[in-house]
């Protein structure tokens, strides 16, 4: 930030209130939820809200989270009971993802892969299913 700029509008998030993922609903990442809110379905009553596609990926996301989630795949046997869609927000971290092996790991359960930058966010690359 520049500490001598004028701002129109100044957000602060309190980042250590945010305990637990957030989940966003299919193009538009203003629909979030916290997961625990997610697992107790649409009505409140336990019902878990079935999740049909995911997306691993935004500006906002760093090289982390994508190992983490190539470390929690790798223990897959198979593949995906759902759609997955993987898009590092830089090329530098694709090359450096894929020379570690997380590519393969991706490919390995049926993820697809994106060129990084923009992306499903904004509806980029691919569509979602109807009433995903």
């Amino acid at each position: 930030a520049d500490a001598s700029a004028t701002y129109h509008t100044t957000i602060e998030i309190p980042l250590e209130e945010i305990t637990e993922p957030v989940l966003c609903a299919p193009n538009d990442p203003d629909d979030a939820v916290l997961l625990s809110d997610a697992l107790k379905g649409p009505h409140g009553d336990g019902t878990n809200t079935p999740i049909d596609e995911v997306f691993i990926g935004s500006c906002m996301t760093n090289i982390g989270h994508f190992r983490a989630a190539g470390k929690m795949l790798d223990e897959v046997e198979g593949g995906l009971s759902t759609r997955l869609w993987v898009s590092p927000p830089t090329k530098m971290d694709a090359a450096q993802l894929t020379e570690e092996g997380f590519f393969a790991i991706y490919g390995k359960v049926g993820a697809r892969t994106e060129m990084p930058g923009c992306s499903l966010c904004m509806g980029n690359q691919a569509r979602v299913a109807d009433k995903a």
